[in-house]
């Protein structure tokens, strides 16, 4: 892969975030989300949606990193500090293009985004959401030693109601370093 870029995302990028996590979602959510949300509705909401979380006050509690190569978006990562803070910092999005996955862009923008996480809330834990069903985004937080903690049904975009566990990290350090030995799973 070439040189990867590591950047803060601004409102200018809210149409090419919304595009990579459209294809994302089409590949990791088919048959977990609604196909007929997957083949048309999803390009519209998920560009109002980057549109409205980028152009909403407190960038400071907001953490929106891009990774590109030659000008290309290839993955982001967003954490949320006020989602719900009783969890701690929540980790809303990580987003790789499905042809680079595996290659380490996922560990280096978590890894980012728990250094930011570190860096504005010291003493929080990290959270997040996954469906159920979402086999390889599982196994990816059980290598990092996520521990699940809630399980639920949660209204998805597409408004299907869909199975899902919350993963929580409690010591970030160890996080950190679990994501930095690259020995536990590759994303």
């Amino acid at each position: 892969m070439n040189t990867v870029i590591f950047r803060s995302a601004t409102l200018a990028d809210s149409q090419r975030i919304a595009s990579l996590h459209t294809v994302s979602w089409r590949d990791a959510y088919r048959g977990i989300l609604p196909d007929t949300y997957l083949a048309g509705p999803i390009v519209n909401e998920r560009a109002t949606h980057w549109q409205s979380r980028l152009s909403s006050p407190c960038t400071n509690r907001r953490c929106v990193l891009l990774a590109e190569t030659e000008g290309t978006l290839v993955a982001f990562v967003c954490v949320l500090l006020d989602e719900e803070p009783l969890w701690g910092a929540c980790l809303d999005n990580l987003h790789v293009l499905p042809k680079l996955r595996s290659q380490g862009l996922g560990r280096q923008l978590f890894s980012r985004a728990v250094q930011w996480v570190m860096s504005n809330e010291p003493e929080w834990p990290i959270h997040l959401w996954v469906f159920e069903a979402n086999d390889g985004a599982r196994r990816f937080y059980d290598a990092l030693s996520g521990e699940v903690v809630e399980h639920r049904l949660k209204r998805a975009p597409g408004g299907a109601e869909i199975p899902s566990l919350r993963y929580v990290w409690r010591d970030l350090k160890v996080l950190l370093n679990n994501l930095r030995s690259g020995s536990n799973g590759r994303a």
